[in-house]
């Protein structure tokens, strides 16, 4: 059968498909991963969600109720954002990660509740999990850049507005400014042809605008605050250039409307409020994009030699570090249920009086592999992504198993054997691959 005229031989050879039995009613999936080496492994990855509106009592402590079977919400297939792709807040990435070598703590779709429900300009926000995270910064009520009058019509910051909940986002957090929509306006100025009836002078104002926008910043490029003077100057010119008419005057017209850009932090450092400083902590909860900095560093060299050496496996220098998204405060050792979470100022006054506190469940999921030689062992699924969906108000723990195709399995099958069962991987194994993932070499991964 003739292949299409698009299709690429493939330069890498999958290992045989295992045969695969899921024992558990939780979402899973298998698929196989090539490391930067050329190396196949497969990849067993299982998702179980918990209630975090219902709490059960455990051996004297709360937990998160199991949601049954037909509630389990699937596993995340696409990275998903809060408006849109990559202009908007990251909420939950893709679960098909090859290997993560630590565990993200993610939470997201959160809004912080001022104390006793009552409108304040700032108050404080924190979660704590475990001995390993507390995190603990500020929010403030709306404020923006504004000219003042009194100051010559330079800009100032406004006092925050009293609020009673502040909606938890990147877009909220120091960074930006997002002038997507004011740098293509002013470029399509500058890319009119030259008998479009845009004048001399208009160009040079374009272009004048234009070499003023701030420059990419990678920490955060959807935040707020960042070089309010040059969004000041953009907006000006493209208010300028909106008045002059013609076919410029319409383009500016359409990069108009960029309100949001004069906005300023409303999430804070802990005991430093934001006052307009030109460099400032990025403070979030939920993912940090795969091209954020310093994460996209991990992702190894993409150049030319890569696409005639490697491609389409990962580069060499690929740090595997690069597949954990949670900010690094929130990446820990792989837990094992039983830490303790306590959320304050994320719920409602009038729904839950103080810290809203449950222990993280403990379930006994392995992988158990069955080697063609006729060789039993378990591959520990290791906690590698907690997250606390605050507005679904559930509780997602991913799980995930890697195991080396050279070892040659005949059998995967995922359940809930509790620990001392057959005969689990040799613990020289275990503490051998504990120790690749945590130094920075070349070669991390599976």
């Amino acid at each position: 059968m003739a292949l299409p005229s698009h299709a690429l031989p493939s330069p890498i050879d999958a290992a045989g498909v295992p045969e695969v039995i899921n024992h558990t009613p939780w979402p899973s999936q298998y698929f196989q991963h090539v490391d930067p080496h050329g190396d196949v492994f497969h990849v067993m990855v299982s998702r179980t969600s918990y209630s975090l509106l219902q709490l059960q009592e455990v051996d004297g402590r709360k937990e998160p109720v199991l949601l049954p079977p037909e509630q389990q919400p699937s596993l995340c297939q696409a990275d998903a954002f809060a408006g849109e792709v990559n202009e908007a807040s990251l909420l939950q990435e893709s679960d098909y990660a090859p290997f993560k070598p630590r565990c993200d703590v993610l939470v997201v779709n959160a809004t912080a509740h001022a104390p006793d429900g009552k409108a304040l300009a700032r108050w404080p926000v924190g979660f704590r999990f475990g001995d390993t995270i507390e995190k603990t910064f500020q929010v403030t009520g709306p404020r923006r850049f504004a000219r003042s009058v009194a100051a010559l019509g330079t800009l100032q910051l406004t006092d925050p507005e009293p609020v009673d909940r502040v909606r938890i986002g990147y877009e909220l957090a120091f960074g930006g400014p997002h002038l997507i929509r004011q740098e293509r306006a002013l470029q399509a100025i500058l890319d009119s042809a030259p008998d479009s009836g845009v004048t001399d002078a208009q160009r040079r104002l374009a272009a004048k605008a234009h070499a003023a926008l701030p420059g990419f910043y990678g920490a955060n490029p959807i935040g707020c605050g960042r070089q309010p003077a040059a969004v000041a100057q953009a907006d000006d010119a493209l208010t300028q250039l909106a008045r002059s008419g013609g076919v410029a005057g319409r383009l500016a017209a359409e990069g108009q409307g960029a309100a949001p850009a004069w906005r300023a932090p409303q999430i804070e450092a802990f005991q430093q409020p934001y006052t307009g400083q030109s460099d400032y902590p990025v403070v979030g909860l939920g993912p940090v994009g795969r091209w954020w900095s310093p994460r996209v560093a991990l992702a190894g060299t993409h150049d030319e030699r890569w696409k005639q050496t490697q491609w389409p496996k990962s580069p060499l220098d690929h740090d595997y570090r690069y597949w954990n998204c949670a900010p690094e405060d929130q990446q820990i050792d792989y837990p094992q249920g039983g830490e303790e979470v306590v959320l304050a100022h994320f719920t409602a006054a009038a729904r839950h009086a103080g810290p809203y506190r449950f222990w993280l469940p403990r379930q006994d999921l392995q992988l158990l592999v069955r080697l063609k030689v006729g060789v039993l062992m378990f591959a520990p699924m290791h906690i590698d992504t907690v997250v606390l969906d605050l507005e679904a108000g559930t509780l997602g723990i991913v799980r995930r198993a890697v195991v080396s195709a050279k070892t040659d399995v005949r059998q995967l099958e995922l359940g809930t054997w509790p620990p001392g069962t057959g005969m689990q991987l040799d613990e020289a194994m275990q503490q051998a691959a504990k120790a690749r993932a945590k130094t920075g070499g070349a070669r991390h991964g599976p």
